[in-house]
């Protein structure tokens, strides 16, 4: 039998299907099961309609796998927002690493900088579906998302929202879906919550450490990015203060299979286009690094173990205060 302890979420796939008068809502379709998840829709990608059923706790994702898999063999047709639907597939979700996107419209002006209100939404959210988990993260110096948000227009905001471990998944859906389709207070401001959810990307460390590597490597960094170095604010992204930075993330969440030993790296900084901007706090204004910097490699095992640190960045983040919005990298090769 598959090996399920590693599920970490499921998904729908709906296909458009004729009205038929024995259709059951979706809402109740697996209760005769049982189930009663919360039904969360995806954003469609090329045109394909997909749903997650949602529980607070991801150990019951594989009995609810069973269940799903026992409906299907009755091939009743369901009703999701007025429209009737045939289930044509499952998809299972089994990555350690997500990268999630929300779109919220606020209805005045928020202000310059969300980040600790960003912070604060992501506990509210995890804790409705496990606040025990939500409170170890709290004492955790090493925490295991980032979070960042940009403008892409006046009136619609996105919020990236990457996950470390997978464990993080299921509950943190669970306290998005109370609020999806409806408003919700930023900073002071009501805002709407766009109904449907974005899952960007996701992978596993065992993925991210058989990247190709790199002997140059660029990366981009989207939010002003600092570094603690002798007790002082360091701006400049040298190769050391970058690296040790991801490798200190990955060694901590990776698998023991997958860690590194410290490095002293020997390369050099070959290009770069940065500038330095303040991004307003609450405990007042951080100064950070944004733009671009390419770092060159001669020593093959470092440059491995760099591309793999590189991938690593868009879901650890680089730097100081990633889960207040700092920190947003990703690489450029």
């Amino acid at each position: 039998m598959q090996n399920l302890s590693n599920l970490a979420g499921l998904s729908l796939v709906l296909q458009p299907t004729t009205p038929s008068p024995i259709a059951i809502p979706l809402e109740n379709w697996l209760n005769s099961h049982n189930f009663f998840p919360v039904w969360l829709p995806l954003v469609k990608h090329k045109g394909v309609t997909k749903v997650m059923p949602v529980l607070p706790n991801c150990d019951r994702y594989p009995p609810l796998l069973q269940a799903i898999c026992q409906q299907l063999t009755h091939n009743i047709a369901v009703i999701w927002h007025e429209q009737y639907y045939l289930i044509q597939g499952i998809e299972t979700y089994r990555d350690n690493l997500y990268a999630i996107r929300l779109l919220i419209k606020p209805k005045n002006n928020l202000p310059p900088t969300i980040g600790r209100a960003i912070h604060a939404l992501f506990f509210k959210w995890l804790a409705q579906g496990n606040s025990a988990l939500a409170e170890q993260l709290h004492q955790q110096d090493i925490v295991p998302f980032t979070l960042s948000s940009r403008p892409l227009s006046p009136y619609k905001i996105q919020i990236k929202i990457t996950l470390l471990q997978s464990i993080l998944l299921s509950p943190l859906l669970w306290g998005i879906s109370q609020n999806l389709g409806g408003e919700l207070l930023i900073a002071g401001v009501s805002c709407w919550l766009e109904r449907q959810i974005v899952i960007l990307a996701s992978t596993t460390y065992e993925k991210l450490a058989q990247v190709p590597t790199q002997n140059s490597i660029t990366l981009q960094f989207l939010s002003p990015t600092s570094f603690k170095q002798q007790k002082q604010i360091q701006l400049f992204p040298s190769l050391k203060l970058v690296f040790d930075s991801l490798l200190k993330k990955w060694n901590y969440f990776a698998p023991q299979t997958y860690q590194f030993a410290s490095i002293e790296w020997e390369e050099f900084v070959s290009a770069f286009d940065l500038k330095t901007l303040a991004l307003k706090l609450e405990g007042g204004t951080e100064l950070g690094t944004q733009g671009w910097i390419k770092y060159s490699f001669s020593n093959p095992e470092q440059a491995r173990i760099a591309s793999i640190l590189a991938q690593f960045a868009f879901y650890a983040g680089i730097g100081r205060k990633t889960t207040m919005g700092m920190g947003y990298a990703q690489s450029k090769n």
